[in-house]
């Protein structure tokens, strides 16, 4: 036998190498799958803010046209004095997360 050191790598350190770059690639891979869905959530989040807001400028007419399929809306009204109500627009996301928008709106005629 030989008793010079080599200068390679043995095949247990390959395999350990190997093992190790399989485990932080497998949770870059998990990181990325996590970004991805967390974005699309944001994204749907920022859509049904922008519809709430437009049917709320459109009150009291509906805007039907302006929601997505899949999706569903909710117009509540609640009374606080004799010329002031609260409408409150509640937008559902296909993942049954709700997304809630609220606006005062008063007569005319008590701001003169």
């Amino acid at each position: 036998m030989n008793n010079t050191p080599s200068n390679g790598f043995s095949l247990i350190e390959v395999m350990v190498a190997t093992l190790l770059f399989s485990i932080m690639l497998l949770g870059f891979i998990n990181y990325q799958q996590v970004i991805v869905k967390q974005y699309h959530f944001l994204s749907n989040r920022l859509k049904a803010d922008k519809i709430a807001f437009a049917l709320l400028d459109s009150y009291p007419q509906n805007a039907d046209k302006i929601i997505p399929k899949g999706w569903r809306y909710a117009i509540q009204t609640q009374p606080l004095n004799t010329q002031c109500k609260m409408v409150l627009v509640i937008i559902t996301i296909p993942n049954q997360k709700e997304i809630q928008q609220q606006r005062l709106f008063c007569n005319e005629s008590i701001l003169y």
